[in-house]
């Protein structure tokens, strides 16, 4: 075998050399031997290699000027960057599929609603006359004992109920409950209506004035009984079935009981509840904001620092109470929000001091954070400002704790090669200028980094990217972000960290060096051995106990598989949520509270369940058309959705179309429905006397007030009359603020489309399984009530959000299995530009497939379900699990270019130079991600968890599978090969700038 040296001269035919390893040698009992210095450097090879010899020429010979231009150029696009900084205002429609036809259909029958004629003008419509179901307060008592089975209606506790609900009916000021309440319609004095739906108030009177005194204990029995024995009657059952437990005909008595107050709605200055909603909410949520300390100071609780006042147990005087509603949950939403985000600093602290730890220096440190936190708001420049995009969420800010692994692995990779080349290429001062040793070491530095990391972050960035073709518009434009803030660090890892680098090895250095020569010897002895704790477990343990005998590494393959194939059985079982999302914590008040608020109780109000309306006269939304002209934004959502499209044939007047839609109200009251949403067999589609007909409540209008019917009117006269009937009388449901001007859709005095809305049995917030069986009998209802009649024509349907966001749970999961099918052949592609070796590859690939399943399967086995946390975490997993074969299956092959031809070499080769890489990339990862684990979201929690078993199952399986599977079967010299990797050969094109050794500069075995 010849040397380096004996290659063939200059211009002749290239002759290729392989050095092994002496035969005797012990693995990892011993310090690696010195490397063979590059004395030469001759002309690059690869796009890599040419770019990082310009780039390292042209710094090392004017380092400050250059380090000057970059982190000036730095901090000012940075701080250009923060002008377009900042989250957007949510809307009611960022989580809707707005492309589905189910958000189309409920798109359509919105606009129908707002073009109709209406029957008062703006002006004169009376605000707040509508009890709302969204704004309102629900109050569950039970016994602060929750083994206590008596009764929980005493003098004491129906006190302490009246106290806890005057803390909001009396609440006064600007933001009392007088400027919020429902109001009685046509009352010039702007009286609040009655909270009819109060438990205590059952028992004060219903024009209690909250002074709440003490009742005597007959009284309270006379009317406990009194309203359980109506329980037997329907009448009873439908109006007091609300407050009373299931288990109260059998008892005789209650234990648990509830409340709910309603809102009026819509405020003043809107036309309705669903009329700027966000502006409302805003509202909304100042009374509660306002309620909250007195009801806090009354029950003895508070918000601290590290801790939500509503995760911790409301109890007074033996009586437990928890409340919720919409407004107060988005309230404490957005404040556990905030207090999550403070979490972040320690992440930042702790990447800021790992970086430290392994690289040395703070000056380093400091300039890496700079980039990794530089890259957020540059990022977001170029995502408003080129793609246009204007919606950034809470969602949004997960990319910190993902940037924060990512770029600081991406420093380590440059940083370790630069201390690498301190003896690949030794310093001739006699012949050789400052600037021309610092190139060198630069070039060779810069290249590992410049392929290195180009080999990662395009993947993690292609996760990413996968996550951007979700229909769901939040994740999509997350997938970007984050894409974009990945591509910006590597941008900056090798264009400014360098610059750094070199300042740091010519300036710092030698300034830090001027305060520590009582420490030289100390430093020398630490140059000639890896005394790092993670080079001794590679020199020490891993690679002696792997190389030293094969049933080690057969043991550790074996166990990988297993385990990947146990997982990954365990991670098909995953099914989309068969519950509600749960956003807080078990200690929450509102975990688990609206499934009490649905299963606990024997009846509940309208509100509770799913309204649907069957509409007759539409076809559709074309959302090219608004009434502002502006085009429809994706990334806008709630605005310009679009106008609707009516059906020109449809004509209330004919007698067909005029039986059609009667027969309608009798099927859809009538409809059998045996999902379990609806009460399982027996069920029924719609609550008794649901369905509201306006054609039936016209036919008795008709006949009594003109003795007239239908069927004697001309059309012309059939329309008159029917406008007058919806101008002058209400829905029998809803007699004092119902109105038919929905229903009965005049537009420009043209009756356009009929509605006949309908109260279903489905309860609303129920998990995804439970709709999808309803929706399927929705679909089997829409079919029989198209009877083909042209004046007729079919029926649009929508239920809220209930159908929408159906759509949104099973785009999370459509969306995991898209980006899985996108990633893995990315990564796969990635490998095979890596390594440029088939079997490397595959190996490879196997490790990311077990490593995926590994983590789902964990996921399962705790029960959670294909969730937001889950859905997004699944794609991103890919993109981190390639992070660690990557770079060893890279210097794997580049152990092959230093002449290490057999697999142990070569195993040995990348263990030695790339293994404390590795393992701080991890530890920079799983540390920052951990801290989302104290975060009181479980959103956040779920993503600390998934970030967590991500790094340690691929740094796992890239350590015990991937590097074992590389020691067993290789592939030795150049089998599997895609393209020419041939050997150590002479000089710089052969050999490569991209040799790498190990963090003190020693090259491996």
């Amino acid at each position: 075998m010849s040397s380096p040296s004996d290659s063939g001269p200059a211009g002749g035919t290239e002759m290729v050399s392989y050095t092994q390893a002496p035969v005797n040698e012990t693995l990892g009992s011993s310090p690696p031997p010195k490397a063979t210095p590059v004395s030469e450097i001759g002309e690059p090879s690869t796009i890599f290699d040419r770019i990082s010899a310009n780039v390292a020429r042209t710094y090392s010979h004017d380092i400050c000027k250059y380090f000057c231009i970059m982190i000036w150029l730095l901090v000012g696009i940075m701080f250009a960057s923060f002008a377009l900084w900042g989250a957007s205002q949510p809307g009611e429609y960022d989580w809707t599929v707005s492309s589905h036809e189910y958000s189309k259909d409920q798109d359509a029958v919105a606009s129908a609603f707002k073009e109709v004629d209406l029957l008062v003008s703006a002006d004169e419509s009376e605000s707040r006359t509508t009890k709302s179901f969204i704004h309102s307060v629900f109050y569950i008592y039970e016994h602060e004992d929750a083994s206590t089975t008596t009764t929980i209606a005493t003098a004491e506790k129906l006190q302490t109920m009246c106290e806890i609900e005057a803390k909001l009916a009396t609440l006064t000021g600007a933001d009392g409950y007088s400027n919020y309440c429902a109001l009685i319609p046509g009352n010039p004095s702007g009286k609040c209506q009655n909270m009819t739906l109060s438990y205590p108030l059952l028992y004060y009177g219903i024009h209690h004035d909250w002074s709440c005194p003490l009742l005597t204990q007959s009284d309270i029995d006379t009317q406990t009984t009194t309203m359980i024995d109506a329980l037997g009657t329907d009448a009873g059952m439908l109006f007091y079935g609300f407050f009373f437990d299931k288990d109260v005909e059998d008892t005789t008595y209650p234990v648990k009981v509830r409340s709910m107050v309603q809102l009026g709605s819509p405020l003043e200055g809107y036309t309705s509840e669903t009329d700027k909603m966000t502006e409302q909410y805003a509202k909304y949520e100042k009374l509660f904001t306002a309620w909250e300390d007195p009801m806090f100071e009354y029950i003895g609780v508070e918000h601290t620092s590290t801790k939500s006042a509503f995760n911790q147990k409301h109890t007074k005087d033996g009586l437990e109470v928890r409340y919720w509603g919409f407004d107060i949950q988005q309230l404490e939403f957005k404040r556990v929000v905030q207090f999550d985000m403070f979490f972040s600093m320690f992440s930042l602290i702790f990447v800021y001091i790992w970086i430290f730890v392994h690289t040395g220096s703070f000056f380093l440190a400091s300039i890496a954070m700079l980039q990794i936190v530089a890259s957020l708001p540059i990022g977001n420049a170029i995502y408003k400002g080129v793609f246009q995009i204007e919606y950034f969420d809470t969602l949004h800010t997960l990319v910190i704790f993902l940037v924060l692994g990512v770029g600081a692995d991406d420093v380590f990779v440059l940083v370790d090669g630069w201390k690498q080349t301190a003896e690949l290429v030794p310093r001739d001062e006699a012949n050789q200028s400052e600037a021309e040793y610092l190139t060198k070491r630069m070039t060779i530095a810069y290249s590992r980094t410049a392929q290195a990391v180009f080999n990662t972050s395009f993947t993690t960035a292609m996760a990413f990217v996968a996550t951007a073709i979700s229909p769901i518009m939040p994740i999509s434009t997350f997938g970007i972000y984050a894409a974009l803030c990945i591509v910006i660090n590597y941008i900056m890892v090798i264009t400014f960290t360098p610059t750094a680098v070199l300042v740091y090895e010519t300036r710092v250095s030698k300034w830090k060096n001027c305060f520590s020569c009582c420490c030289s010897s100390k430093e020398e002895k630490e140059v000639d051995e890896r005394g790092g704790i993670v080079e001794k477990f590679f020199d020490k343990a891993y690679i002696p106990s792997m190389t030293g005998s094969k049933t080690v590494a057969i043991f550790s393959i074996i166990t990988c598989v297993a385990w990947g194939f146990v997982a990954g059985s365990m991670a098909l079982k995953l099914t989309p949520p068969t519950e509600q999302e749960k956003w807080f914590s078990d200690e929450h008040m509102f975990t688990g509270l609206l499934e009490d608020n649905s299963n606990l109780f024997l009846g509940g109000v309208d509100d509770q369940f799913t309204k649907m309306n069957f509409v007759y006269g539409i076809t559709g939304i074309d959302r090219d058309e608004n009434p502002s002209g502006e085009q429809y934004n994706p990334y806008i959502p709630s605005d310009n959705r679009g106008t609707v499209i009516f059906n020109d044939a449809f004509d209330i007047t004919n007698a067909n179309t005029q039986a059609d839609i009667l027969a309608a109200c009798t099927k859809i009251q009538n409809y059998a429905c045996d999902a379990k949403a609806c009460g399982g067999s027996g069920g029924a589609l719609a609550r008794p006397q649901g369905v509201t007909c306006f054609l039936e409540e016209f036919d008795s209008w008709l006949t009594a007030t003109y003795s007239e019917t239908r069927g004697g009117l001309s059309a012309a006269n059939f329309l008159t009359r029917l406008k007058e009937f919806r101008s002058d009388t209400k829905p029998e449901r809803d007699p004092i603020a119902g109105s038919w001007e929905q229903i009965i859709g005049v537009v420009d005095d043209e009756v356009k489309y009929v509605n006949l809305p309908t109260v279903s049995t489905l309860p609303t917030l129920r998990p995804l399984d439970e709709k999808k069986e309803v929706r399927d009998v929705v679909d089997e209802l829409l079919k029989e009530l198209d009877t083909g009649t042209a004046t007729t024509g079919q029926v649009t349907t929508e239920a809220g959000i209930a159908w929408t966001w159906m759509v949104t749970e099973q785009g999370l999961v459509d969306g995991l299995f898209t980006g899985f099918a996108i990633c893995f052949p990315v990564a796969f592609l990635v490998l095979i530009f890596a390594t440029k070796n088939i079997i490397v590859s595959f190996y490879a690939i196997a490790s990311i497939m077990m490593i995926v399943a590994s983590v789902m399967g964990v996921v399962q086995s705790m029960g959670y379900d294909l969730g937001v946390a889950e859905s997004i975490a699944g794609i991103i997993v890919i993109g981190f699990s390639v992070d660690y074969v990557v770079h060893l299956a890279h210097m794997y092959m580049e152990g092959l270019e230093d002449g290490k031809v057999t697999s142990k070499d070569r195993f040995v080769y990348a263990c030695t130079h790339m293994g404390s890489t590795v393992v701080a990339g991890a530890v920079t990862t799983g540390g920052s991600g951990s801290f989302m684990a104290f975060c009181q979201l479980t959103f956040f929690f779920k993503m600390a968890l998934l970030i967590v078993l991500t790094i340690f199952f691929s740094l796992c399986y890239a350590l015990f599978f991937f590097m074992p599977m590389l020691l067993l079967f290789g592939p030795d010299t150049t089998k599997g090969n895609i393209s020419g990797v041939k050997g150590k050969v002479s000089g710089y094109k052969e050999r490569g700038p991209s040799m790498a050794v190990n963090g003190n500069g020693k090259e491996g075995v």
